[in-house]
């Protein structure tokens, strides 16, 4: 009886603390933000157009396969796919200047934020 009642308190913090990571993330997009954790449709809707880097997870797809197909699949299926994705936006950093930064996706997840504007000053 304890051991049931120990799994549906487990069952309840996971839920509330996916509720909390969608709300973050919800939140990240409408104020323009990349975070990590982001998947790479997120990461999109709030980092707006981006240039992309692929290497395609040689175990999942045939050679020469399309990097935007290889970028949408990682949502629904993450895999071993290397992914950058290099936006410039006024929101990243709050600043006026338009800034450039550079998101790296593991699992197909973010990673890693890097500033590029900040890097080459």
């Amino acid at each position: 009886m304890l051991e049931v009642t120990r799994i549906k308190l487990m069952g309840m913090v996971v839920l509330m603390e996916e509720e909390r990571v969608k709300m973050m993330i919800e939140n990240s997009i409408e104020q323009g933000k990349v975070i990590n954790g982001m998947n790479t449709l997120e990461a999109s809707l709030a980092g707006g157009a981006y240039f992309f880097r692929v290497i395609a997870d040689p175990d999942v797809y045939e050679d020469g396969i399309d990097p935007n197909i290889v970028i949408k699949a990682q949502v629904e299926k993450p895999d071993n796919s290397k992914i950058w994705m290099t936006f410039k936006n006024t929101t990243q950093y709050n600043e006026k200047e338009i800034q450039t930064f550079q998101i790296a996706f593991e699992h197909g997840k973010v990673i890693a934020i890097k500033n590029i504007t900040e890097a080459n000053r």
